[in-house]
């Protein structure tokens, strides 16, 4: 579970080379195709050697899942007061959250995304659903709060897609107004 979208500890060794690898293959989305990018480019640009990214990462397939799913979460701790506790203006904040995200997306790495496209869906849906299921650990039925939440985060992503690919989308604050009584009536959630 993400525990409140909480970091995890680890040697501030490992956290400094996987932040050097994410940097450097953020920089170099933004100069060529994911399909262009090479093992040995991350690691010259991260100044580490090939064997150092191996020991972090399996290959940049992993590397990608791993930067789009941190980077997303902190995209979440950011918009969210309280990412614990269920309310409409916490449900709002992460469904902006995605538009944005998405949006960002787009800008470092412009359409289309090709092979990097469906590993962006499951990473951002997955934390989506982290989040719901955080929200509805008191649910009575687990099987059924699991079930909502994975439902409402492929709503929530569906929306933002739909958001993110109009010529001219309205500002993110507005379309969560008109989304935000539709995915909140999915989660049904009674408020105290």
């Amino acid at each position: 579970m993400l525990a409140n979208l909480e970091e995890k500890r680890e040697d501030p060794r490992v956290t400094r080379t996987r932040q050097l690898l994410h940097q450097a293959f953020l920089e170099l989305l933004g100069e060529k195709s994911f399909q262009d990018i090479t093992i040995q480019d991350i690691a010259e640009r991260a100044t580490v050697n090939r064997v150092t990214f191996y020991a972090h990462f399996q290959d940049k397939f992993a590397l990608l899942e791993y930067t789009i799913r941190e980077s997303f979460k902190q995209k979440v701790r950011d918009q969210l007061s309280d990412c614990s506790t269920f309310t409409p203006e916490n449900l709002g904040s992460l469904i902006g959250a995605v538009c944005e995200y998405l949006r960002e997306m787009n800008r470092i790495c412009p359409p289309p995304h090709g092979q990097m496209e469906p590993l962006m869906e499951k990473q951002v849906k997955a934390v989506i659903t982290e989040v719901l299921c955080l929200w509805l650990k008191d649910f009575p039925n687990p099987n059924l709060a699991e079930q909502k939440a994975m439902i409402t985060a492929w709503a929530i992503y569906g929306a933002a897609i739909q958001w993110n690919q109009k010529a001219k989308s309205e500002p993110i604050h507005e379309f969560v107004q008109q989304v935000l009584p539709m995915i909140e009536a999915s989660l049904n959630v009674q408020i105290a």
